[in-house]
């Protein structure tokens, strides 16, 4: 609290030396020449009566306030470094179950770094050659490649044939993608590995550091002021975003061990399966020629049939064409007569030029001439352009003929013929990585 002053200031008042200040003579006695009433004189002090009373009062609610700041600021600092206290000790155990989490994780990573090493090494033990009957299926496609026209098609044989050389293409390939997948994920751990490893080594760190903090108080010895260090560092980081940290270091750990689980798991049945996959298709491909063998024999015997019947009909449209040529030519005889009997009557005199029953049948009949001519003439076109068609069609079928030929001899006599000729086995899958089985039915080894 603030005391403000109370000040009176008293009026001076000047007399004449030969009257006091009530105008009484002085009888030649020298008095000064300033002069205050004794109401003056009680007002001055009861001024300063106030004014002290004031000051004190002041200075009163000033100690108040002091006391009670003083008890309020320790209060304060004492529950603040209380406080300060918890929360380190909170911190201390909040870094001590990071760290513990971080180190399980770090453990966990090299076991299965560990066992994904192995894991590559089988699939190195087990990239062999698989060029079994990739030969065969590539001559076949190069065969086929000799088939012309429409039976040029993209059929089922052809699919299951691309299949067969893709299939043994992407077996020699699959083993040394696995590898690569392999390689990637041995990458991630290790990755994740160093990012644990600094992870868990500032946290050491920074365990060391809090406890230190920890034991500090008021009576420890050695302590100074660091005033510059009374700031937040623009390198700092929130706590959400410190856990958050360690939580994406953790979680990248358990999602690529996840994954190189699932990558040993596919590399195993990667293994395991190949070979039986490759044999499988075989037996596709096979069945895909009979069936297409036999759809192409029975597509060739309709074509013969349809150019038979094509043939017949292209000879009944040459005689409906004729008749039609005839029954146009017919017309043009009563056409002749109706125009002849229309202009011999447009000649009669006056009166008798009437509108007559006669004169209309005659326009109705030249009507019906040139209709009837119309539609002779519609159908005969009608009739060329089919048996234009016919003549179309009858060559695209002996063309037809000769291509589902041509696919015969190349499917029955080229393709299946050296596909039989081969020995297809089965390839047993060696109980440890790595082994090969040769043997005299079985030439073309597989390492699974």
């Amino acid at each position: 609290m603030t005391s403000q002053t109370l000040k009176y200031t008293i009026p001076s008042t000047k007399y004449s030396p030969e009257h006091t200040r009530y105008g009484i003579p002085t009888n030649g006695v020298t008095l000064p020449s300033t002069r205050y009433t004794t109401h003056e004189w009680n007002n001055s002090n009861a001024t300063q009566y106030l004014n002290s009373g004031t000051e004190r009062t002041a200075a009163e609610h000033l100690r108040q306030d002091a006391e009670r700041l003083r008890c309020e600021t320790a209060d304060r600092t004492r529950r603040t470094q209380n406080d300060i206290n918890s929360k380190l000790q909170m911190r201390i155990n909040n870094i001590t179950y990071w760290k513990t989490e971080v180190d399980r994780q770090l453990q966990a990573t090299n076991q299965e770094i560990a066992n994904l090493l192995a894991s590559k090494k089988q699939l190195e033990q087990s990239h062999v050659s698989t060029q079994l009957p990739h030969d065969v299926a590539t001559t076949c496609l190069k065969h086929r490649e000799g088939r012309i026209s429409i039976d040029l098609v993209h059929d089922d044989v052809e699919v299951q044939l691309l299949k067969e050389v893709e299939l043994i293409e992407n077996i020699q390939a699959l083993l040394q993608q696995r590898i690569a997948e392999t390689d990637n994920e041995l990458n991630e751990l290790r990755r994740c590995k160093a990012n644990l490893e600094n992870d868990l080594q500032d946290k050491c760190t920074s365990q060391d550091l809090d406890s230190r903090c920890a034991g500090l108080h008021n009576g420890s010895l050695g302590m100074t002021l660091h005033n510059d260090s009374v700031r937040i560092d623009p390198r700092s980081v929130t706590p959400v975003q410190y856990e958050a940290f360690s939580h994406d270091n953790i979680t990248c750990a358990e999602k690529h061990r996840v994954a190189s689980c699932r990558q040993r798991e596919l590399n195993e049945h990667t293994m395991q399966t190949t070979s039986e996959e490759l044999h499988k298709q075989n037996e596709k491909v096979n069945e895909a020629f009979r069936v297409r063998v036999n759809e192409t024999i029975a597509a060739k015997a309709n074509l013969e049939e349809n150019l038979n019947k094509t043939i017949l009909e292209i000879g009944s449209m040459t005689d409906n064409i004729a008749a039609l040529k005839e029954a146009i030519r017919l017309k043009d005889s009563p056409m002749k007569v109706a125009h002849m009997r229309l202009n011999t009557r447009s000649y009669r005199p006056n009166i008798e030029l009437v509108k007559d029953p006669v004169q209309y049948g005659l326009i109705e009949e030249v009507a019906e001439i040139t209709d009837s001519v119309e539609a002779l003439n519609a159908k005969l076109h009608d009739s060329l352009r089919k048996l234009a068609d016919l003549e179309n069609n009858k060559r695209a079928l002996e063309e037809d003929i000769a291509v589902k030929t041509n696919t015969l001899n190349i499917d029955q006599s080229q393709c299946l013929r050296l596909r039989k000729s081969l020995v297809w086995r089965s390839l047993r899958p060696a109980k440890m990585f790595g082994a090969t089985t040769v043997t005299a039915n079985n030439p073309f080894p597989l390492i699974i």
